[in-house]
């Protein structure tokens, strides 16, 4: 009887009520699908005799098994010509797999996932537009290989010093140009949450050494409110740097639960850090939100301020007014978006404090320019 082996320190998880399955495609440049294991044993490999049938030409005819037990999921090389690796490592013994697992069989890739069974069943041909190579891609940069935040400078209007950064996500790998990208196939696979997490952590790992009164503004995602992770995550940053004035930053439109919000607002000063909402008037202009719980820092969506210096009044007037209210509540107003010297000097005209925009400076990986110039 061959080896059990375990590539992780986390335990394998049980069967009882679990349905198990693959992320993967099975040729090259198909999308993505999910295939149920669902039976004692699912061979994969290159022949049509393989409960799973791979169409690539570094696939061997029968490749590997995947068996399950009461104690879990395994996968087993059957001697195949270029191996099976699992979270990168080749295995040469009967090896128990983890949820999340990414499992190169030649040149394809899948990840193991499972949901109770209660959660119901997702059909085998469930597609994804996905190529399977941004699977490793992805999971690299959840664990912070290849993410290089930038950061884009926050400033008090009237004077243009420097208040913060805020922390935007940006990746050196192909797959994942920009930050649509990566939160493209973080949804698909349902990792907004943990990647949200990583473009934090590495946002303020790469501040090391910036001056403790600047603060670093932090983005959320909107899956991260449904969950404890978020807590979780600020408590360990907040550890990491006990002294650097931080505030996050939650998108206007995931504000929609007042007693939610109102018990997020209190651990985030338990932990001293402050509350910022933004892309105000993107969406619906929750006012009611801002009375019952009110955020420190209210960013105006841009196009809410774009060319105000050529606005009609009436517009005019709208923006001088929610500036007006929202400075009367506590909050400070903030413009983003601001591009142009024009722009600028009618907001503050209309009682902005802080601005961000191009016209202040670009997101750049390079803080400490930007700091040592100011």
């Amino acid at each position: 009887m061959s080896t059990i082996a375990n590539t992780n320190n986390s335990d394998h998880h049980q069967t009882g009520g679990i349905e198990w399955f693959l992320s993967g495609a099975i040729a090259e440049g198909e999308r993505m699908r999910e295939t149920p294991i669902g039976r004692k044993q699912l061979r994969v490999g290159r022949s049509i005799k393989c409960d799973l049938q791979l169409l690539w030409s570094t696939i061997s005819g029968q490749h590997a098994d995947f068996i399950t037990t009461e104690q879990g999921v395994l996968v087993r090389d059957l001697g195949s010509t270029n191996g099976t690796f699992v979270n990168g490592n080749r295995i040469s013994e009967d090896t128990y797999l983890s949820n999340e697992d990414i499992i190169q069989i030649g040149n394809a890739e899948f990840r193991l996932g499972c949901r109770p069974i209660a959660d119901g069943r997702l059909s085998a041909t469930r597609q994804f537009n996905l190529l399977p190579s941004r699977l490793v891609g992805f999971e690299s940069l959840v664990q912070g290989i290849g993410l290089t935040p930038f950061y884009q400078p926050i400033v008090m209007l009237k004077d243009t010093s420097l208040v913060g950064f805020e922390v935007l996500a940006r990746s050196e790998l192909p797959e994942f140009p920009g930050p649509r990208e990566m939160f493209e196939i973080a949804q698909q696979i349902g990792q907004e949450d943990h990647l949200s997490q990583a473009c934090r952590a590495a946002g303020v790992e790469q501040a090391t050494g910036m001056p403790v009164n600047t603060t670093l503004f932090l983005n959320t995602h909107p899956a991260e409110l449904l969950g404890t992770g978020l807590m979780e995550s600020l408590e360990t940053l907040r550890k990491s740097i006990p002294d650097q004035f931080l505030s996050l930053e939650i998108h206007e439109a995931a504000v929609t639960d007042l007693y939610a919000m109102a018990e997020l607002r209190k651990k985030l000063s338990d932990l001293n850090i402050g509350l910022a909402y933004d892309d105000f008037g993107a969406g619906q202009a929750r006012l009611l939100d801002l009375v019952e719980v009110p955020p420190d820092i209210l960013k105006f969506d841009m196009s809410l301020v774009r060319d105000l210096h050529k606005a009609s009044q009436k517009h005019y007037k709208m923006i001088e007014a929610l500036v007006k209210l929202v400075r009367e509540l506590g909050i400070s107003p903030l413009a983003e978006g601001i591009e142009k010297p024009a722009e600028a000097s009618v907001c503050l005209e209309a009682g902005f404090e802080l601005a961000q925009g191009f016209n202040f400076g670009r997101p750049n990986a390079n803080w400490q320019k930007y700091v040592e110039s100011n």
